[in-house]
């Protein structure tokens, strides 16, 4: 543990990585080596360690095209800082990376990043030391989520509600003596106590003073044994990291794997389906049969006769408006029409005979695959023939839009037309509120609209419209009529320029 204290205290990022909204990598320099310090809040695998090569792959870590906001707001705020302070407030489960950077004025700054490890409330907070002031988080929890507690950029950060536990170390054997001694009561009771850990220390305990006692020196780290026992591991980074990293290699490599089949399987069926009817050629062979026997016995055939049935009782209707002769060549006509058909039927049969006979290897694959490089070779082979989806090579680069969080509210800002057309046509949707400067070249500004109100609060609707004069022309004047109107509103006119529209039902307010 103290190699890992050393080891972060002036450590410096060197990147900043988020695979997804969960989970999040530092890389680190210090005392002459880099290491990736990953953090996952996903209550399913809530927590903090190094990782190394192996267990990086374990997990099929894959950064996305597009880095998340939150990610964007890191690499901004803490790329290139160092680690001044870690820090773990009394009986939480938060860790807390204290780092000093300079802003763009030269002026040293400390910022916090808090990772706080609570279940299914676990986040990571990045705000101002000083101010308190929070800049972003992983996930934002506006007032509608929570009465209790809320996050989101620009309010002050608070530490989460206190338990009510007592600490064991404070604590008088008298005392201890009164509580329930199940694993249950004994974590409920007291903090930095789990019930796994509880059960092993209390099976290599003699009796209850002994069980008292290693329950205090595993709190105070004094004796780890019982803690190295129940992550199974020869140091509690290297435990923790391999204990996760199959924990969730077994979830991540599981859910591929039951895709794939369950997609082969679907395709098998539609095949089975196909060829639980064989195509039959006899009707074209009995159209040809009767073309072959008019011409046989053409010579006992009168023109009008309806109905010619050969000396082996073999009837044959005819066309009294056509020559015997023209109505073998309609049978032939007939017969040649229906070959056609059952020469294609029989085509497609037996391509999809074929193809169950390579889906059904390739679905046995898929069963005895163990690792996620197989999973990935056999969807690569997939998509190569088509049976999934290729993933679509990287195309123009989308704009990054300046994007801003005010008291819950996701807001963008486009700075040109290219952006400005990007926010109208693939951001906004019809209830989000556009803003523009009236009568002015300003950016657009679009306000994300919540599912569960008509109109946002005033002051958010102020912090929209001054986002629009700063970037206008009239940035400095005293007063400044900003218009804004819901996307619904909006029309892109035929042939009109990158990013201009036509707007109708706004509203103003004046900044």
């Amino acid at each position: 543990m103290k190699i890992n204290y050393d080891f972060l205290k002036n450590a410096s990022v060197q990147k900043v990585q988020q695979p997804s909204r969960k989970e999040i990598i530092l890389n680190l320099r210090s005392c002459g080596e880099s290491r990736k310090l990953y953090i996952n809040i996903n209550p399913k695998y809530p927590h903090i360690c190094f990782i190394s090569q192996k267990t990086f792959s374990m997990r099929a870590l894959e950064n996305p095209k597009s880095p998340p906001m939150f990610c964007m707001q890191l690499r901004k705020y803490i790329e290139g800082a160092r680690i001044k302070e870690i820090t773990i407030p009394d009986y939480e489960r938060i860790l807390e990376l204290h780092f000093e950077v300079y802003d763009e004025t030269g002026q040293l700054v400390n910022l916090c990043l808090a990772v706080e490890i609570m279940g299914r409330h676990s986040n990571v907070i990045l705000y101002d030391f000083r101010s308190k002031n929070i800049l972003g988080s992983a996930h934002n929890i506006s007032p509608e989520k929570s009465s209790v507690r809320e996050v989101y950029g620009g309010i002050p950060y608070i530490y989460p509600p206190e338990q009510i536990k007592t600490d064991i170390l404070k604590t008088s054997y008298g005392a201890f003596c009164a509580v329930n001694k199940d694993e249950k009561s004994l974590s409920e009771h007291y903090y930095m106590l789990c019930e796994p850990l509880i059960k092993i220390i209390k099976n290599n305990s003699r009796d209850d003073e002994n069980f008292f006692e290693n329950l205090q020196k595993t709190v105070a780290l004094q004796d780890t044994k019982a803690l190295l026992e129940l992550w199974q591991g020869s140091d509690f980074n290297t435990a923790l990291d391999e204990y996760f990293a199959n924990a969730m290699f077994k979830d991540i490599f599981s859910n591929k794997q039951m895709q794939l089949q369950r997609l082969l399987k679907a395709e098998i069926k539609k095949l089975e389906n196909i060829l639980k009817n064989e195509p039959n050629e006899g009707k074209a062979l009995a159209y040809k049969q009767r073309g072959d026997l008019i011409f046989q016995y053409i010579y006992l055939i009168n023109k009008n006769d309806e109905i010619f049935i050969t000396p082996d009782n073999v009837q044959i209707a005819l066309d009294t408006t056509l020559t015997p002769s023209q109505n073998a060549q309609h049978y032939y006509k007939l017969y040649t029409k229906a070959k056609g058909a059952y020469d294609y039927q029989k085509q497609k049969y037996n391509e999809a005979k074929e193809k169950k006979t390579y889906l059904d290897e390739v679905l046995f694959s898929i069963e005895n695959s163990k690792t996620h490089s197989e999973l990935d070779e056999i969807t690569s082979e997939l998509e190569m023939y088509g049976l999934i989806k290729e993933k679509s090579a990287k195309k123009q680069e989308k704009p990054t839009l300046a994007s801003f969080n005010f008291m819950g509210y996701e807001i963008f800002l486009g700075k040109n037309n290219k952006q400005n057309d990007y926010l109208i046509s693939k951001i906004a949707q019809a209830e989000d509120i556009w803003f523009h400067a009236y009568n002015c070249p300003s950016s657009h500004v679009l306000l994300k609209v919540r599912n569960d109100e008509k109109e946002p609060k005033p002051e958010v609707l102020e912090y929209a419209a001054r986002l629009v004069k700063e970037n206008s022309p009239m940035k400095n004047s005293t007063k400044a009529s900003i218009i804004y109107t819901k996307r619904k509103n909006l029309k892109k006119p035929p042939g009109g320029v990158l990013g201009y529209v036509i707007y109708k039902n706004e509203k103003e307010i004046v900044i």
